[in-house]
């Protein structure tokens, strides 16, 4: 997998072999964690129960998730046909019936408004990051069948969402954080190349520290570093991951309540980031969400968002009906 940094790759490359995928990714999380969001646009989301029957069925579409207090109160998943959707290949700028993501200066904002089934039910969330232009872009191009920019990674934002059913809005908040967005894309579906992945951050004073593992997949990579306040990608070397308690959730998913991260920065130091899987907020056949607790060399404590994904298992067609009763797609 090729690491990137910046928005000079925060673009649409036009995909399009079968079971190729990219997705703009963006969440902010509340100090307290009281409230969070977590907002996906895609152009061939592997994770659609089409896409993974028929890879050649590409679509756009949107994923949208609302936390309260840990517990998802409100999910959105759906798509539209590309002829519906535009990808611009000349910046962060994508479009459909419903969800967009536009770039204006350093103010780039991403909306997704959409309805959670067919009962009237409907989310809309509004994020407005203020993103470190690209001084710290990378020059060289994507030449790796997989690629993951890490394209605003620490962005003060605003965050309006709101929760309508049929009879009115239940749930309205407008909140300050900082935000994390990134960029994650290949020329062939994932299940080729990976086995699982971790991934996490958390942001810090000064800092958001940020790590993506994928050892035990064919693209295999051990990444941990953190993003500086004026944008500045500091990747650590000597990387590695221990896991710890491990358990079985009620749908068959191994997965662990406890990672320490270690790596040394451009100082010579060494970094040490224990991250607490406690609370999960999604928990699905294939994956779960967690607002998870961060220690950071023993000190810096607080709140932040990881992930771990069976990609393995996105293959098995038993997985199908699970992702089908929240997906809708237009006509």
């Amino acid at each position: 997998m090729q690491i990137l940094s910046g928005l000079e790759n925060d673009h649409c490359h036009r995909l399009d072999g079968p079971g190729a995928y990219e997705w703009w990714y963006a969440d902010a999380l509340d100090t307290t964690g009281e409230w969070g969001v977590v907002m996906i646009l895609f152009r061939g989301m592997p994770m659609s129960p089409d896409y993974l029957t028929d890879p050649s069925a590409m679509h756009g579409g949107y994923a949208l998730s609302i936390y309260h207090r840990g517990v998802r109160i409100a999910f959105a998943f759906g798509g539209h046909p590309l002829t519906a959707c535009q990808f611009s290949e000349g910046g962060p700028e994508v479009s459909m019936p419903g969800a967009k993501l536009s770039l204006d200066g350093t103010s780039m904002v991403m909306s997704i408004d959409a309805p959670c089934g067919g009962d009237g039910r409907r989310a809309a969330v509004r994020l407005e990051m203020t993103v470190t232009q690209d001084a710290y872009a990378a020059s060289e191009k994507i030449h790796e069948p997989h690629a993951w920019v890490l394209a605003g990674a620490r962005s003060p934002a605003r965050v309006q969402l709101r929760i309508s059913e049929t009879h009115g809005v239940t749930v309205e908040q407008d909140f300050k954080a900082l935000s994390y967005h990134d960029h994650n894309m290949g020329s062939r579906a994932m299940s080729m190349d990976f086995r699982d992945w971790y991934w996490g951050r958390f942001h810090a004073d000064g800092a958001t520290y940020v790590f993506l593992v994928t050892r035990r997949s064919a693209d295999a990579v051990e990444w941990f570093g953190r993003v500086h306040d004026d944008g500045r990608v500091e990747t650590f070397s000597n990387v590695s991951m221990r896991l710890g308690h491990q358990r079985l959730s009620m749908m068959g998913l191994s997965f662990h309540r406890e990672l320490e991260l270690t790596g040394t920065d451009q100082a010579g130091m060494t970094v040490r980031a224990r991250c607490f899987n406690r609370q999960v907020c999604e928990d699905g056949p294939f994956y779960q969400r967690y607002i998870s607790q961060w220690v950071v060399d023993g000190e810096c404590t607080g709140l932040g968002m990881s992930e771990y994904m069976d990609v393995r298992r996105l293959s098995r067609a038993w997985i199908r009906p699970f992702l089908r009763l929240p997906w809708m797609v237009s006509s």
